[in-house]
């Protein structure tokens, strides 16, 4: 595996044979899936299929512990926020009673349903960060034929974030070099020292920001509309959109529209006809209602 700034990426992979927009366009076409299906069951296979995508990129699975921490806080903040700071309901159906705040099945299940459609976002960024790097992104746009001044803010940003942590690893060194020691201060400490780490940063960021502009001018760069020349661009001719990528385009494209059809003309994919939901009843209900 291989580090970048937006994640983990193989160093070989069969993802890699499809053209970066398709990458793009799948993340995002498919991270609109979990917004129109209110089902908790068909999420989790959208999470199964984009675990099998993971392995069939030869993504190394261990890499997803990085993102635990995050998927465990956002479920236990989802299910706090709807439970115990949902407020009273009496019109739902209360299942138990923690330290005298009523426990709602109703409020349950909206913690579940929103919890299972940010998941598969979740894995869904996961495939594409582990997947694509900084140049096929920059590349997919360009394809795009988005405007130059967009990609250039985008690269720039890119950029941008990889100097600022080279330069936040600079500071830190400089602070070991004085003789300065995190270990044993506490926290409120820790975050007072990383307050202050924004002040030699700012004024790196302006002293580069000031170099890019300057080399931009030497180089006779324009972001005005007096000098329209084509732009050559020897990045695209290093990728090729082939058929496949075309077919994969056109399936992301039908599968959204049928899947809009399916929920809003049909009622299918909902929260009523789920198992979760038959489940979460059975368990916390029983035979009431």
């Amino acid at each position: 595996m291989n580090k970048t700034i937006l994640g983990y990426v193989p160093e070989e992979s069969p993802i890699y044979s499809l053209h970066p927009f398709v990458r793009v366009y799948f993340l995002m076409i498919v991270s609109l899936f979990p917004m129109i299906i209110s089902s908790p069951d068909w999420n989790f296979v959208l999470i199964i299929v984009t675990l099998i995508l993971l392995e069939y990129s030869r993504v190394t699975l261990s890499t997803l512990k990085l993102y635990v921490p995050i998927s465990v806080s956002m479920g236990v903040l989802i299910l706090l926020s709807y439970t115990v700071l949902g407020g009273r309901h009496p019109e739902f159906y209360q299942v138990f009673s923690l330290f005298g705040i009523p426990i709602y099945f109703e409020r349950i299940v909206a913690a579940v349903e929103v919890y299972m459609r940010i998941l598969p976002m979740i894995f869904v960024m996961v495939l594409f960060l582990s997947t694509t790097r900084e140049r096929d992104l920059l590349v997919a746009m360009r394809w795009a034929k988005m405007p130059f001044t967009v990609t250039y803010l985008v690269a720039m940003s890119l950029r941008a974030v990889g100097m600022v942590i080279e330069d936040f690893s600079v500071v830190r060194q400089a602070e070991k070099a004085r003789g300065y020691d995190p270990k044993g201060k506490s926290i409120p400490y820790k975050l007072r020292q990383f307050v202050m780490y924004i002040i030699p940063l700012m004024g790196l960021a302006i002293r580069r920001s000031e170099e890019f502009s300057n080399a931009l001018v030497a180089r006779g760069y324009s972001f005005t509309g007096l000098h329209r020349v084509k732009r050559p661009d020897y990045v695209l001719t290093k990728y090729h959109f082939k058929t496949l990528d075309g077919i994969i385009v056109l399936f992301l494209t039908l599968s959204l529209v049928l899947l809009v059809v399916a929920r809003y003309g049909y009622g299918m994919f909902t929260l009523e006809g789920s198992l979760t939901m038959k489940l979460l009843r059975e368990w916390l209900v029983g035979g009431v209602g």
